[in-house]
C-alpha cells in the first residue's frame, strides 16, 4: 500500500478537485482499490464526493462517525481506534471508499500540539498521539493499493500528524508568485518536524533499553518523501485565434522547478531526475468544476444530462487525458523510489 498527502499550505491550489479526480482514476480506469481521507477541517472532500441529501443526512445524525472519531479515543487516554470501527464509507460516483471530514477536527489542534511536545522529546503518549494515522494505515496496509489523504492548507498540527505518517507527498501550485514563496515554507517545516521526530524516537530508544518505538509489531519511523508537484495552467487571452502567454506568469512558472528541485532535495531520492518532479499540468477547466461540484461526480464521468455540452465534452476528454498522464508520471517516479 502506498500512502499520499496531496498537500500545500498554500490555498487555492485546486487540491481537492485534483485528489479526488486522481482517486477516482485510479479506483475506476486502473481497478486500484482506494480510500480518500478527509483530514481537512473545511470537509471540503466530503462536501465534493457527497450529495446534498446525504450529506445533510450524515451530518445531521449524532451517530455518523469521521475522521474525529479516530482521534478522539487518544484525546480520552484510551488505545487506537479498533479496525473494526473504522468508519469508512463507500462512494458510487466516484467508486473509492472514503473516511468523512469534520470540522470538529480543529479542535484537537491544541491537544495535537501538546502531545507533540512530548512525543519530540521520547514520550510514549506524545509518539502514541503524533503517529494516530501511521496507526490506521497499519490496520489498512492489505485492503488497499493506495491511501490519499486531503488536508488543509496550513503547516499546523494535524497535517504534521498526517504528513509524518505518509509515504510521500504531492505538491499542487498555481502559477503565482505566492506559490513560489510556500514551497520554501513546506521545506523549512518538513525538515524541523522530521529533525524532532527523529530525536524523540532515538529519546524514546534510549530509555527502553535499545528497543525502538513500535505501533502493534511495526517500528515506526517518519520518512516522508516528494513525489512530484503539479501546476494550474492560466487563463490566457487570444488575439487573432492564437493564444497570447503572460509573462509574469511564464516566468513564475519557468522558476518552479529549479525552487521546487533546491527547496525540497532532501525529500527525494537521487534516482529521480529533477526534471521528472513536474507530474502534471492541470488545464483551464471554465465551468467544468461546478458541474462536476453539483453532480458530485469526478470531471472525467460527466454527461450530458449533468451539464455538459458543446464543447465541453472535448474538455472532459481533455481532462481524463491529463488525469491519466498524471497517473503514468506517478508510477515512474514510484518506481524511481524502488530503485533506492
Amino acid at each position: 500500500m502506498v500512502s499520499i498527502a496531496v498537500f500545500n499550505n498554500k490555498g487555492g491550489v485546486g487540491k481537492t478537485t485534483l485528489l479526488c479526480n486522481l482517486a477516482s482514476y485510479l479506483q475506476i480506469k486502473k481497478n486500484k482499490k482506494i480510500l480518500v481521507i478527509d483530514a481537512d477541517p473545511q470537509c471540503n472532500a466530503s462536501i465534493y464526493v457527497t450529495s446534498d441529501d446525504e450529506l445533510e443526512k450524515l451530518y445531521s445524525n449524532s451517530k455518523t462517525k469521521t475522521i474525529y472519531d479516530i482521534i478522539r479515543p487518544l484525546q480520552r487516554g484510551n488505545n487506537y481506534i479498533e479496525n473494526s470501527s473504522i468508519p469508512i464509507k463507500s462512494n458510487e460516483n466516484f467508486g473509492f471508499d472514503f473516511i468523512l471530514g469534520d470540522s470538529r477536527l480543529s479542535l484537537m489542534e491544541d491537544f495535537l500540539s501538546a502531545d507533540w511536545i512530548d512525543g519530540k522529546n521520547g514520550g510514549p503518549r506524545g509518539l502514541k498521539t503524533t503517529f494516530v494515522f501511521f496507526d490506521l494505515l497499519q490496520k489498512l496496509a492489505n485492503e488497499y493499493d493506495y491511501v490519499f489523504f486531503d488536508v488543509g492548507p496550513s503547516l499546523g498540527a494535524i497535517n504534521r500528524c498526517v504528513l509524518l505518517s505518509c509515504d510521500y507527498f504531492i505538491m499542487p501550485m498555481s502559477s503565482d508568485i505566492f506559490s513560489l514563496k510556500a514551497v520554501d515554507n513546506i521545506s523549512k517545516s518538513l525538515t524541523e518536524w522530521k529533525r524532532f521526530i527523529d530525536k524523540g524516537l532515538k529519546e524514546y530508544q534510549n530509555n527502553s533499553d535499545n528497543e525502538p518505538y513500535k505501533i502493534g509489531e511495526i517500528e515506526v519511523t517518519a520518512n516522508l518523501r516528494f513525489l512530484g508537484y503539479i501546476y494550474q495552467q492560466y487563463t490566457t487571452k487570444t488575439k487573432e485565434g492564437v493564444k497570447q502567454p503572460v509573462k509574469a506568469y511564464e516566468n513564475i512558472i519557468k522558476r518552479m522547478n529549479n525552487t521546487v528541485s533546491l527547496d525540497l532535495n532532501d525529500f527525494y531520492t537521487p534516482y529521480l531526475s529533477t526534471d521528472k518532479l513536474l507530474i502534471g499540468k492541470i488545464p483551464i477547466l471554465n465551468s467544468l468544476i461546478p458541474l462536476s461540484q453539483t453532480a458530485h461526480k469526478p470531471i472525467f464521468r460527466l454527461l450530458g444530462s449533468d451539464g455538459v455540452v458543446g464543447a465541453h465534452f472535448l474538455k472532459v476528454k481533455e481532462y481524463e487525458s491529463v488525469v491519466a498522464k498524471l497517473v503514468e508520471n506517478i508510477n515512474i517516479n514510484l518506481c524511481a523510489y524502488e530503485m533506492a
